[in-house]
């Protein structure tokens, strides 16, 4: 937002005090400045002179040689314009002027001295295209410069708009002079709000019917206007702040939008159908054309201003093409309405128009300004060209006219919420200064907010709070040191072992940790089949990927696979996140649990099941080594079958009968669905059961004395059925209770011609330790010939 610094000089006497104090007084109490800058500075040296003579160059067929004066001083310029002659005032670019990036220098022109150059409209900036010199009125002094002239000489501030979002009041000059005039303790003038209009009797027919869509809605009849271009002063302001100057009744509205905030505008009498208005809202498919020459298919529930039967603007956004006034427009009708906020933010989002009135509106204005903005306008087209037009009675209504805040509050909370000991009188002579009206009864405040403040803006005491704070300044505020006991934190188990499990996964085994969204689609949601009927749908849903709240982690985890399986060979992820679940259509709160997924895609190609198979058993044995860091090595793995992995291709851990983890292959139908190209291992750990298992085993101590003795080890090959459990063999084992024995696993498994077809080959590798004497050859024996023995017993061929 732009705010020019002459036109806040009209409502309160900023040039009394030290312009850098202004700035900083800004900047630290109010809002953030992004920019501060001199308007159009390099025309300062256009100055206004008076053509003397004129003659034919002597050396030059389209050059003319001319003498103009300041009054004071005669310039030589030569020229090339042939629209000047002597007698006439023209602006003068002296030597140094930049225009269009060329700097004017006192140079010779085929042989001929010129101390300057005459401009056009367009060098000027005044007009886009232009031919010939400018030509001045006669009466116009000369000597001035052209910046002067045009009342130019300006200070143009530019506002954050992101840091006075929450503040609708300060989106005018009007408003933003209060809140410095407040600040910096200077005299307002109220001017703007106090304008006093004489009506016509009657209304001219015009009726509005009074809606609920509408917190205020006004419109008055206006006739006989002029229309011609504005004065001077309105057109400079309106270019000053970027708005382009189009006429002498619609530079008003633009006037007062800048002025007071607060939105207008003008309808041509003639071109309406009907003396009836309302404010309604759009039915799927309107159309009708705007004045940004679109005609938009509308969206169902958009806010549309009503004549008759026929829809003549986007309510607080943009007004209709056929209904805009024109050259020949003769009479008017005034629009001054306040919308609900909600409305326009959706006409917004849902026709992504957004205009100077739109961002005002959606800020949350209040309805007292629409009848002084009438007067206002009124008097403001009197001085702009139409001093003899007739206004009649506006007719309309306001909703919240009546609507009043009051806050309750006491000295010792503004105190203890700002920090620092300020006085009742101190506190109240703030606030008055602010516009609220403050009530004393001992240290109790009673505070009524003023209207342009009580929309949305201050509404509690801690909003009272910040007003004080930012006008004493918050550097007034002496920073003391927290006087509270240092105590040991509560100790959180689950946090704990989420950082334990993050960091094996992280920085011992090399797995990259992601995040996702809390939001799933109806497809994600079906993933795990039992978990389907409890998901929960976003009663204010966005798009239908994100319509429910999930219920796995792991169709997250399984899209940023897919985005990564392209860009790297290893493809290794974990995300620690929550799920939730609602159980029936009861009134109680949904659970909520939280997991730890893990995902592990294969390098090899998808259909080598042998290569997969053991990538499988390093996951596997992943999660393994990570119970053993926790300290917890007494757990159990065995098959299962879930709808999401391969079958044959699940497992499940257990801790002392707890099912804790589960482990397995992502369905190909699955894998298809979510466009994977390489075969995914998945495992997911119940991190809620893990910490109870966790909190009662992981700190017993399971260590056992090292041996003195060397470790060995027996390797075992069995030929089995394809669709044979590895396990089996490995429960076989441990039911032989053999002393020397410390772990076994799979080390291997192989499929192919060679082992026959439906048949695998599995290798076991037994560890053995003893404690009190070193193998010996013939206890290995004894050791290998008794697994060979219990594996011929129960069908197993040795390999």
């Amino acid at each position: 937002m732009k705010l020019s610094v002459d036109w806040l000089n009209e409502f309160t006497p900023l040039s009394q005090i030290p312009f850098e104090k202004v700035l900083e007084k800004i900047n630290t109490s109010i809002c953030e400045i992004d920019d501060v800058e001199e308007f159009k500075v390099h025309l300062s040296s256009v100055i206004t002179v008076k053509i003397k003579s004129l003659e034919k160059h002597p050396n030059a067929e389209k050059l003319s040689t001319t003498v103009a004066t300041d009054g004071s001083k005669d310039y030589q310029i030569v020229t090339a314009a042939t629209n000047v002659k002597v007698g006439d005032i023209v602006p003068l670019a002296l030597p140094g002027t930049k225009l269009d990036g060329k700097e004017i220098l006192d140079s010779e022109l085929r042989g001929v001295r010129s101390q300057g150059m005459y401009c056009s409209e367009k060098e000027l900036g005044l007009a886009l295209e232009s031919s010939g010199v400018l030509i001045f009125p006669n009466d116009i002094p000369l000597g001035i410069s052209v910046r002067k002239f045009y009342l130019w000489e300006d200070t143009i501030l530019t506002i954050d708009n992101k840091s006075i979002t929450h503040r609708p009041d300060l989106w005018n000059h009007f408003g933003f002079a209060r809140e410095l005039a407040s600040q910096l303790q200077l005299p307002l003038n109220e001017f703007p709000f106090q304008t006093d209009t004489k009506w016509e009797s009657g209304n001219e027919g015009l009726v509005v019917e009074k809606t609920e869509h509408a917190h205020a809605y006004y419109v008055c009849s206006i006739k006989d206007v002029n229309i011609a271009p504005s004065n001077t002063k309105i057109k400079s302001r309106l270019e000053k702040c970027g708005i382009r100057s189009i006429n002498n009744v619609v530079d008003v509205s633009n006037y007062l939008l800048l002025e007071l905030g607060q939105p207008t505008h003008f309808f041509d009498r003639e071109r309406l159908n009907s003396t009836t208005f309302s404010v309604s809202k759009s039915k799927e498919g309107d159309s009708f054309p705007l004045l940004d020459d679109t005609s938009p298919k509308l969206q169902k529930d958009l806010l549309l201003i009503q004549n008759g039967k026929d829809p003549v603007a986007l309510a607080g956004v943009m007004g209709g093409k056929d209904s805009a006034v024109i050259d020949s427009t003769k009479n008017i009708v005034m629009e001054s309405a306040v919308f609900k906020r909600e409305d326009v933010r959706y006409t917004i989002r849902k026709t992504n128009i957004r205009t100077e009135s739109a961002v005002r509106y959606e800020k949350g204005l209040d309805s007292y300004t629409c009848l002084p903005v009438i007067r206002r306008a009124v008097q403001l087209l009197k001085e702009n060209g139409n001093p003899k037009i007739k206004v009649y009675e506006p007719q309309g209504f306001n909703h919240t006219e009546p609507k009043s805040v009051t806050i309750q509050t006491n000295l010792s909370f503004l105190r203890h919420k700002l920090g620092k000991n300020i006085s009742q009188n101190e506190v109240t002579e703030i606030l008055n200064r602010l516009g609220f009206k403050v009530t004393n009864q001992g240290e109790e405040l009673s505070v009524l907010v003023p209207k342009f403040r009580q929309n949305y803006d201050v509404t509690i005491p801690e909003d009272l709070v910040e007003e004080i704070g930012r006008t004493i300044g918050y550097a007034s505020i002496k920073t003391e040191a927290l006087s509270m006991a240092v105590e040991t934190p509560i100790r959180n188990p689950l946090r704990e072992l989420e950082r334990r499990v993050k960091n094996f996964l992280a920085l011992e085994v090399g797995f990259n940790e992601v995040y996702n969204y809390s939001f799933a689609s109806q497809a994600d949601s079906k993933l795990e089949a039992k978990e389907e009927h409890s998901s929960l749908k976003i009663a204010n849903e966005m798009p239908d990927e994100h319509s429910l709240l999930r219920n796995s982690l792991f169709p997250g985890i399984i899209k940023q696979a897919k985005l990564n399986q392209d860009r790297f060979e290893s493809v290794n992820l974990f995300e620690l996140g929550r799920t939730y679940h609602k159980e029936g259509n009861g009134s109680e709160l949904a659970e909520e649990r939280r997991w730890m997924a893990i995902l592990s895609l294969s390098k090899n190609k998808p259909n080598d099941l042998t290569a997969v198979e053991l990538e499988f058993l390093q996951v596997r044995e992943t999660i393994s080594d990570l119970f053993q860091y926790l300290n917890l090595p007494n757990y159990k793995w065995e098959k299962t079958n879930r709808n999401y992995f391969h079958p044959n291709a699940g497992l499940v851990l257990s801790y002392d009968g707890i099912e804790i983890a589960e482990l397995g292959i992502l369905h190909t139908r699955f894998a298809d669905d979510y466009d994977l190209k390489r075969r995914a291992i998945l495992s997911k750990i119940n991190m809620e059961k893990l910490v109870d298992v966790w909190e009662k085993q992981g700190r017993n101590s399971h260590f056992v004395p090292p041996s003195n003795f060397p470790q060995g080890q027996l390797d075992l090959s069995l030929l089995m059925n394809e669709k044979d459990t590895t396990e089996s063999f490995v429960g076989l084992v441990q039911e032989m209770k053999i002393p020397e024995l410390e772990s076994v696993f799979v080390q291997t498994i192989f499929k192919g011609e060679t082992v026959g077809e439906g048949k695998k080959s599995v290798t076991y590798r037994f560890r053995l330790m003893s404690y009190d004497k070193t193998f010996t050859q013939e206890r290995f024996k004894e050791l290998s010939d008794s697994l060979v023995d219990i594996a011929k017993k129960n069908g197993y061929n040795l390999r």
